[in-house]
């Protein structure tokens, strides 16, 4: 897990240099993320769950799920906004990858708080479909989090 979190803080320094990012958090699987910036109408976000979520059943109990979104705003007014996306899940570090998932999140984020401009509330409700078993499994999350957003001085 050390390994993992190295891993993500290398990547986040990437995208320090070259553009503006967030790093996110959301309770359910306790998963944390970079994404690039999500004041912009769209971005690409990197999740990684660190325990099993909530309402899985053994297939996705797994920990250490990377996935990969592409979000997109539906409605904002600059301090909220609702957005969706898509995003695809692969247990890759384990030995026996028996689940794919197609995951459609669909949250809101708000800033409530002038003092910190940068800093946004989520909720989300996300479902990841399984393409790889037998049966039409559907693992619900519904997550709060928050996401802040590190700016490039102008």
């Amino acid at each position: 897990m050390k390994k993992l979190i190295l891993f993500i803080f290398l990547i986040a320094l990437s995208f320090a240099g070259k553009a503006q990012f967030a790093v996110n958090y959301y309770y359910d699987g306790n998963t944390i993320g970079i994404s690039t910036n999500p004041e912009k109408g769209n971005w690409f976000e990197f999740r990684i769950n660190t325990v099993p979520y909530i309402f899985s059943d053994w297939n996705h109990s797994q920990r250490g799920i990377p996935q990969a979104y592409f979000c997109y705003k539906l409605i904002s007014d600059g301090k909220a906004s609702l957005y969706s996306g898509i995003g695809v899940g692969i247990p890759i570090f384990t030995d026996d990858i028996n689940t794919v998932n197609i995951n459609i999140p669909v949250g809101l984020q708000v800033n409530p708080f002038t003092q910190l401009p940068k800093l946004y509330l989520t909720a989300e409700y996300n479902p990841m479909i399984d393409i790889l078993t037998d049966d039409f499994e559907i693992t619900n999350t519904l997550s709060v989090g928050f996401r802040y957003v590190f700016s490039k001085k102008e």
